[in-house]
């Protein structure tokens, strides 16, 4: 299929063929730029959505290569990937899943455009492989995942983790550093759930980043006198956890963890919950469980 799918794709070089990319990436990111600002007028905060699909872009070039498919149709699934995000000005509106959306603007701005037809019906179908989760996915579908995922690791994923907290309001908090489960549950498993080999080859260099950074904040916070949060590896469902944790509750009691896991609507969640049986305090995170790729 990929020798077909080759025969296809356009010559990166052709100058003519840039600039019709060119003028379609600019449409586009007009498009996600202004209906991403009605989100956020309705909203108060944003998630930089263009500047993520930028990365996812360049990620997938850099993956492409190494894998061996034609950089441009990379380029294309990053940057429609998420394209349906805030349809209409609104998140997730309606029963249509937003990958579906996405590939509706994919259809609209490429049309007409002397973009080859299969590619891109290649690059809609690795969204929607995405979204159904196929199993027998196209290599341009696992590219597509890994570098969607390489964009919250490392000091690159870091960065975008605070920037989201400061556009959605929030300082350094308690809150925030619950959160920081996450970040240090994915980057443990990163290699381990990224499909392609080029892909796993970035994870394992980035995620020992993101665990000293976290790890070391936390150490600097509890030394300052700010924050006493802790790291307590816990396995659940045969899946090791990195729980950030209060050393105590305000109350002076120690917090006990309730942890499950329940279908979501993309991902099967962990719900983790810290409760102080003596205040009656909680505090309970929602995150997708790592895929790990057996």
């Amino acid at each position: 299929m990929q020798q077909g799918f080759k025969c296809f794709i356009m010559n990166i070089n052709d100058s003519t063929n840039n600039r019709v990319l060119a003028a379609i990436e600019l449409e586009l990111q007009e498009q996600i730029i202004k209906e991403e600002f009605e989100h956020i007028q309705k909203n108060k905060h944003s998630n930089s959505l263009w500047g993520h699909s930028e990365r996812v872009a360049i990620t997938a070039e850099r993956l492409g290569l190494g894998e061996g498919l034609d950089p441009t149709v990379c380029r294309l699934a990053g940057l429609f990937h998420d394209a349906g995000k805030f349809c209409g000005g609104s998140y997730h509106k309606g029963d249509k899943p937003e990958e579906k959306r996405s590939v509706e603007v994919l259809r609209k701005l490429t049309r007409g455009k002397g973009i080859a037809t299969n590619l891109v019906d290649q690059v809609e179908e690795s969204i929607l492989q995405l979204y159904r989760q196929d199993p027998d996915q196209t290599l341009l579908t696992k590219v597509l995942y890994d570098a969607d995922n390489l964009d919250k690791l490392g000091l690159l994923g870091i960065a975008n983790y605070f920037v989201k907290i400061g556009l959605r309001g929030s300082g350094l908090s308690s809150s925030v550093l619950h959160k920081a489960t996450v970040e240090l549950t994915y980057a443990r498993h990163a290699p381990d759930c990224l499909t392609t080999e080029t892909g796993r080859e970035i994870a394992r260099k980035r995620a020992p980043k993101t665990i000293t950074f976290f790890r070391q904040l936390l150490d600097s916070l509890r030394e300052d006198g700010l924050f006493d949060f802790r790291i307590k590896e816990v396995v659940f469902n045969n899946l090791l956890l990195d729980v950030v944790t209060p050393a105590l509750c305000k109350c002076g009691h120690q917090f006990s963890q309730k942890i499950s896991e329940v279908p979501g609507i993309k991902c099967s969640e962990i719900h983790l919950a810290h409760i102080c049986h003596s205040c009656q305090s909680n505090y309970e995170l929602r995150f997708c469980r790592p895929r790990l790729i057996e």
